[in-house]
């Protein structure tokens, strides 16, 4: 059975992580459990990252204090049109998937601002 999620707006999440009610392994593993329990039904994401995938972008806030980034722990998804550094880009058409060199501009930046990438989101093939 999936744990209850706790209320994921960002002020209330900054104050649960700021007072150490949570952290942000435990907000990804939850979150992660729910979008692979729930994806077969509903198809939101086309790649939810595994918790090896996700562990480099974790590790980076294990040393931070939550209020040393604006975004930290900050669960966010990418559309899969945008590229992710070393997960593969398909637009929705795996014919014409790519793994990804580095990162689009806005995902490197919301990831130096301490947000976590769960997933690549479900799209119309070549949607822009």
């Amino acid at each position: 059975m999936m744990q209850q999620t706790f209320d994921l707006r960002l002020a209330t999440l900054a104050e649960r992580y700021r007072t150490g009610k949570t952290t942000p392994r435990s907000v990804l593993a939850d979150i992660r459990q729910r979008a692979q329990a729930l994806n077969p039904e509903f198809r939101l994401f086309i790649h939810i990252l595994s918790e090896e995938e996700q562990e480099p972008f974790l590790a980076a806030l294990d040393d931070l204090s939550p209020a040393a980034l604006p975004l930290y722990g900050v669960p966010f998804a990418i559309k899969d049109n945008i590229d992710l550094a070393e997960i593969v880009t398909t637009a929705a058409c795996p014919a014409f998937a790519y793994r990804a060199d580095q990162s689009a501009t806005i995902v490197a930046q919301l990831i130096a601002l301490g947000a976590v990438p769960v997933g690549k989101t479900n799209l119309d093939q070549f949607a822009t």
